[in-house]
């Protein structure tokens, strides 16, 4: 009977570990130089009091046919996004996004997503706000397949 209950703790330890994790290997030049095409990227899912400017993350990707309001849980695109946050909900908008998003502070409930590579990323500077509730998960490791270098 202990070892059963030890055997299903374990396993309920590592299933919740799981659904924690994130794994997504990198595609496009959006995140050049710090991310290139094939890195392995190793996140958790977030809390969002946990997030601050700087940060690389996870968000999922809007679909062009809708607006972010009229999408619900299941017919939810879940294509992802690796951006760096660049700011938080009443954090003056990044001078790069200004032209899109105004000047000012972001408001609540919103982020400032940008790539790194700013000439080749789709960002906040195009799609504006993303809800902070799209925000996924937050990188803590990457892999760069190219030479096995695991980087922090």
């Amino acid at each position: 009977m202990i070892v059963t209950l030890c055997a299903l703790a374990a396993a309920g330890t590592v299933l919740y570990v799981r659904r924690r994790t994130l794994v997504i290997t990198v595609k496009g030049v959006s995140m050049r130089p710090t991310l290139r095409a094939g890195d392995v990227l190793i996140g958790r899912r977030v809390r969002v009091r946990r997030l601050r400017a700087g940060q690389i993350v996870v968000v999922e990707k809007p679909n062009p046919d809708e607006d972010w309001q009229s999408w619900s849980w299941p017919e939810r695109s879940r294509h992802l996004m690796i951006k760096r946050l660049a700011a938080l909900p009443g954090e003056p908008v990044p001078a790069v996004a200004r032209d899109r998003l105004g000047t000012g502070a972001v408001p609540p409930g919103a982020v400032v997503v940008l790539g790194d590579n700013l000439e080749e990323s789709v960002d906040s500077r195009e799609i504006g706000y993303f809800p902070l509730e799209r925000v996924v998960g937050v990188a803590l490791r990457t892999y760069r397949r190219s030479s096995g270098d695991m980087r922090r």
